[in-house]
């Protein structure tokens, strides 16, 4: 009887009922738009995908099926060395380790080379003394193209030279628009996942835009507006929007994940920078341009209504003149600059807001305000990586170093201010000033570009730059959001400071108080 099972990975996986990394049962019922993905063996392939859907598991298992089945030889491409070493230990071996029928086709095992049978999987880092390595290979995968080094990617291809198959799979969470992914994905065949509502009968492709009900948390159909079920997003099939290319390309959105319902995805909006949420979740390049018509944005934003109801929140950008932004929930209805820290005081003992300003350069007194007003959060820009958190808040971990950190907060600039930009973009900062301070906070803005910035591995990333360095309204409104943020997480004290004791004047000289004690007699619970 003839193993039909040799020819197609997804039959292989199936019949020796192969276990994820985790130990998990390998099935295509959660996880049907990669079953054309497994069986899909032609050399040229993109994958413009978004994170934690199986697509890590796929590519080992796949790499194995060639190197069992085909005699293809690859070289395993990840950004560095650790990546690699990462990927290896707690993907490719726990999957090896797992499943017998892997087992027992393994001659050489080890981190960054496998021998299945007489062929071979190189792992190698594109940061990497020894790459590219002096080998001949039959297919390239490039895994996490856009935060490889292209340099090294490139010269890769002439380790395929010689090879019938010259495969090249470039799979990646994408960055740019233009950048990494994005290129082979837009010469492809551009395949999307289309699903069917069952309700009127037709196709779509599941987008943010049409098919999320971002109030109700629900996924809809963007043709009679019915709600889709699990099951509706789960089968779909794969249609192809570009005929006649070369390059097999499929695009993968959490969207289309049925495990993930439209209320976390709504989360993960909000949570997360907006970067972060067309790279990692929708699966797209994300790009505002080199120009933005701040003027416009900020205009559709200007409202009639007043917005001064408590309780309010102030952003403070620091230099010898302190610009601040002073707002309620639903938007900014005060901006001012002045001099001395009495005049600021001033705002903040009127108003009393939770506020977060600059930790610089004037971080002396910055200090000070912040021991004298429990409610004001010092913050630091950083760069961090577009996983990461882009907001950390001192003291909400509770262990005892941690609450050393309450009344700082470290936030990832660039991502912050996509993210506030996309906000005043929706509407949900609104704007209520006069018009001629309206002029004034919009010439700020105005001054703002989002320029390219080359990194040392020639990945391309995007940063904001003011041309005149008078962004001060614009910082001083990111703040402000930061704030507002703080306060619909929780409590603006951190338990074991609450517990801490302190020490009070009063009019009969100094006696011990409970700083709870101290804040609910201010009102400021």
């Amino acid at each position: 009887m003839i193993d039909i099972t040799k020819y197609s990975p997804p039959l292989w996986v199936i019949k020796n009922n192969f276990v994820n990394e985790r130990g998990d049962p390998l099935t295509f019922k959660n996880h049907y738009f990669l079953f054309d993905i497994y069986r899909d063996l032609s050399p040229n392939q993109v994958i413009k995908k978004c994170a934690q859907v199986g697509v890590s598991v796929m590519l080992n298992l796949k790499t194995l099926f060639l190197a069992k089945y085909r005699n293809l030889t690859t070289i395993y491409t990840m950004p560095s060395d650790d990546d690699v070493t990462e990927f290896v230990t707690t993907k490719t071996d726990k999957i090896i380790q797992s499943n017998p029928e892997l087992r027992k086709s393994l001659s050489i095992d080890n981190v960054h080379l496998k021998q299945i049978e007489n062929a071979f999987i190189y792992y190698k880092g594109t940061i990497s003394k020894s790459a590219p390595i002096s080998t001949t290979s039959d297919l390239l995968i490039h895994d996490e193209l856009d935060r490889s080094d292209q340099k090294i990617v490139e010269q890769y291809r002439s380790r395929i030279a010689f090879s019938k198959y010259k495969g090249v799979w470039e799979v990646s969470n994408p960055s740019l628009t233009n950048q990494g992914v994005d290129i082979p994905w837009k010469l492809s065949d551009q395949k999307e996942w289309f699903i069917k509502c069952f309700k009127c009968g037709k196709e779509q492709v599941l987008t943010w835009k049409d098919n999320v009900d971002e109030i109700k948390k629900i996924y809809v159909c963007k043709y009679c507006g019915k709600e889709l079920t699990d099951k509706e997003r789960r089968l779909g099939r794969w249609i192809a929007q570009q005929q006649g290319a070369d390059i097999s390309g499929y695009h993968i959105s959490q969207m289309m994940a049925s495990w993930l319902s439209a209320k976390d995805l709504v989360k993960e909006k909000e949570t997360r920078g907006i970067e972060y949420f067309y790279n990692f979740v929708l699966g797209e390049p994300y790009h505002l341009g080199t120009t933005q018509d701040f003027r416009q944005m900020i205009l559709d934003c200007w409202t009639t209504n007043p917005l001064d109801q408590s309780p309010f929140f102030m952003g403070i950008d620091i230099g010898i003149e302190k610009h601040y932004c002073l707002g309620s929930k639903q938007g900014i209805f005060e901006v001012g600059k002045v001099l001395s820290r009495q005049q600021l005081e001033a705002v903040i003992e009127k108003y009393n807001p939770t506020v977060v300003m600059d930790a610089g350069p004037e971080r002396t007194w910055a200090e000070e305000f912040k021991q004298k007003y429990p409610k004001l959060y010092l913050c630091f820009y950083k760069i961090d990586k577009a996983q990461a958190e882009m907001v950390k808040w001192g003291g909400e971990k509770g262990t005892e170093e941690d609450v050393k950190n309450w009344g700082y907060v470290w936030v990832d600039r660039n991502r912050a201010i996509d993210k506030v930009i996309n906000e005043l973009l929706e509407g949900k900062i609104l704007i209520y000033l006069t018009r001629e301070n309206l002029e004034k906070y919009i010439s700020h803005w105005e001054t703002l570009r989002r320029v390219e910035d080359v990194t040392s591995l020639g990945t391309k990333r995007y940063k904001w730059e003011s041309t005149t360095g008078q962004d001060h309204w614009a910082h001083a409104t990111l703040y402000y959001w930061l704030a507002r943020q703080k306060s619909a997480g929780a409590s603006f004290v951190p338990e074991k400071t609450r517990e801490t004791e302190v020490i009070e004047r009063t009019k009969d000289g100094f006696q011990m108080k409970n700083l709870k004690d101290i804040v609910e007699e201010k009102n400021e619970f």
